[in-house]
């Protein structure tokens, strides 16, 4: 069934289907799923409570291996509603994730809870069991579930396959109660099912496989928190490591970033000094192990200073693009920041908050616009004398550049010092715009997303703002204000979330910041209902994983071009 959801016709279809002999017409996948059921459960009333298995009989291991990846899918379906489930290859609820009343009110009705068996040969029809039985991904609404239990609930599953034998792994759900706009859930699922897939790709090499094999030793011995990092991040977390703060996780992180040798460390963390023992396992991985209360043998390790305001956030997306970001620069190799105006990218090239004419003594800012003043001699022979000065060089704005002074720079960054370190930025609203810069310099890039994409980083860029730019400031980001600024489109990005907070210093504001202390344009942004929120996730992860390209966008969404260019219209997003 496709298009508009008629819960009437569906269930009439249902009866007609269960009360009639098979058809050779019964080829549709949700009618073959009837067939199942019906043949396994016999009359629909016969369900009756969500039968469970006990928790110490759930695969711990395949929820070890995707916990970290599904916490942050989780963190970006707060809010919406929707419920995330990650089930085995027999159906059974291994976790859910409910990040708020709505979505969590909903699993307890229908009972989804861990231990659940949701295999279709005991609940029917369901957006778990159907995508095993099926092999595909699958969208079960309203009437079209065989239970009457979730005659109210919109079922959205895929599977997650190895990607080398293809062997059936786990099936990611989202579910929630029915609406009338679910065509882009399908799509969304399968975004998640493929960045698991490729997560599976990550465990499997050899070092990280050695790596995992440390962890289940270290998570199944102590009941503590365990967590393992590769050179993309988070890998895997136990249970116990769900309480952490996103920023206790980066202290982690960090531990072992710096190439410190295996042993116990004391760290400063949200809750207080805690004791870890680090345990390295080949390069750029590592297991941290938190054991409690520190002892006076354990070397410590000084606290992870404030990150600078261009470098704030909290998303695990954004960690770890800073610590790519910093790895690359160590290199020696040129390194290309991109993206809109105003996202920061100065800052993050000089590794602290960017004002305008001035930088840190450690670092050498140069402006390629001022070329223009000086004219292109003058401006590549500065370069070069600093180029001889031993300091990290931050080349801002090199899209001003015409086609002889970017010769010049190449020519110049050929013959530099490689040892030195060199970032450049670009201001481009295309991320295409990047290659060839990339090409032409041997830099490698990375794209410096924009605050519309970054909104839950909100609050710590707040209070990283206030901290550099009004330290006496004592103004407190309200609900009702950040619920408008997390659906504001922010055209100017970390640089109009500073205007603003200045604006509000002038205006004599303090204390709570609420909705109506906003601006004029803020105040008249329109509030994302639950689908429309989900929608622009979904929009945002298809560009994302298509970097940009709409094309590529629509056929990952299934959903024609012309869709993917109104949608982005109605929800000013760019590529």
């Amino acid at each position: 069934m496709s298009g508009e959801f008629d819960a009437q016709r569906a269930q009439a279809l249902k009866e007609q289907i269960l009360h009639s002999p098979p058809q050779e017409a019964d080829d549709a996948g949700i009618v073959q799923s009837w067939r199942r059921s019906q043949a396994a459960i016999g009359d629909p009333g016969n369900i009756g409570e969500v039968p469970h298995v006990p928790e110490a009989l759930l695969d711990e291991h395949l929820l070890d291996m995707f916990g970290a990846p599904m916490n942050r899918f989780a963190e970006d379906l707060e809010g919406t509603g929707l419920a995330l489930l990650l089930a085995d290859s027999r159906g059974q609820i291994l976790q859910r994730w409910c990040e708020d009343r709505q979505s969590r009110s909903h699993l307890d009705r229908v009972g989804t809870t861990r231990g659940a068996v949701l295999a279709e040969n005991t609940v029917g029809t369901n957006g778990v069991g159907t995508v095993i039985a099926s092999g595909g991904p699958v969208q079960i609404r309203g009437t079209e579930h065989y239970a009457d239990i979730y005659q109210n609930a919109v079922c959205t599953g895929a599977p997650v396959r190895h990607p080398i034998t293809r062997r059936l792994l786990a099936v990611v759900t989202l579910s929630c109660d029915i609406t009338p706009r679910s065509d882009l859930l399908k799509p969304l699922v399968k975004s998640m099912t493929v960045q698991l897939e490729q997560h599976v790709m990550s465990v499997e090499q050899p070092s990280t496989r050695k790596m995992f094999n440390v962890f289940l030793d270290q998570s199944r011995s102590r009941q503590v928190p365990v967590v393992a990092f590769g050179p993309q991040g988070v890998l895997i977390q136990s249970e116990q490591a769900n309480q952490l703060t996103p920023r206790d996780m980066a202290v982690l992180r960090s531990l072992g970033d710096e190439s410190r040798d295996s042993g116990r460390y004391v760290l400063e963390l949200s809750s207080g000094e805690i004791e870890a023992e680090l345990v390295s396992v080949g390069r750029g991985n590592h297991v941290v192990v938190l054991d409690g209360a520190p002892h006076t043998a354990s070397r410590r390790v000084s606290p992870v200073a404030r990150r600078p305001v261009g470098i704030a956030g909290r998303s695990p997306e954004w960690l770890a693009l800073v610590s790519r970001i910093e790895r690359a620069r160590s290199t020696g190799e040129p390194v290309l920041l991109a993206g809109e105006s105003g996202v920061g990218k100065t800052s993050l090239a000089m590794g602290a908050p960017y004002r305008s004419g001035s930088a840190p003594s450690a670092v050498i800012l140069i402006d390629a616009a001022e070329r223009h003043i000086v004219g292109s001699r003058e401006w590549l022979s500065t370069l070069r004398t600093a180029f001889g000065e031993q300091r990290p060089v931050v080349i801002r704005g090199i899209e001003t550049l015409d086609a002889p002074a970017l010769d010049g720079l190449r020519a110049l960054i050929d013959h530099r010092d490689a040892t030195t370190p060199l970032v450049m930025t670009l201001a481009t609203a295309e991320r295409e715009d990047m290659e060839p810069f990339e090409l032409k310099f041997g830099a490698t890039g990375f794209w410096i997303p924009s605050l519309r994409d970054r909104v839950s980083d909100i609050p710590e860029l707040w209070s990283a703002l206030i901290a550099s730019s009004a330290p006496d400031l004592r103004l407190e980001l309200g609900s009702s204000a950040l619920e408008l600024m997390r659906a504001y489109h922010w055209p100017g990005n970390v640089k109009e979330l500073r205007q603003l907070i200045m604006q509000l210093a002038s205006a004599g504001k303090s204390g709570s910041i609420e909705a109506g202390d906003l601006p004029a344009a803020m105040q008249s942004t329109r509030n994302l209902s639950m689908i429309e929120r989900m929608e622009l996730e979904a929009i945002r992860k298809a560009l994302q994983e298509a970097h940009g390209n709409r094309v590529k966008a629509a056929d990952i969404l299934g959903v024609s071009r012309a869709t993917v260019y109104r949608k982005m219209k109605a929800y000013r997003l760019v590529g």
